[in-house]
């Protein structure tokens, strides 16, 4: 009987710490921004992050229509590419 306790007190708290790992999961992604269909070129094998943000400063202005003053003057903390399937352009 009393491994069965320890079994149940496990699971139990192995369920508390999927929850607690969720809930700072999403407290850390609060304030992400994700942006797809970005053209990339790769032919060097990785973007820099300063020509990731440089062009994810283009797309704001020409596909969101934000004016290039707001699009320069938002901050970013970081950028990066996601691993997915490049597109290409």
């Amino acid at each position: 009987m009393i491994v069965a306790d320890r079994l149940t007190q496990l699971e139990k708290e192995r369920n508390e710490l999927r929850d607690d790992v969720a809930y700072l999961k999403s407290q850390s992604m609060r304030n992400n921004l994700v942006f797809t269909n970005i053209p990339e070129d790769n032919s060097t094998g990785s973007e820099p992050p300063e020509v990731t943000e440089r062009k994810l400063r283009n797309h704001l202005e020409e596909k969101l229509k934000i004016a290039k003053e707001t699009a320069d003057a938002m901050s970013f903390e970081r950028v990066h590419r996601s691993p997915s399937h490049p597109v290409h352009g």
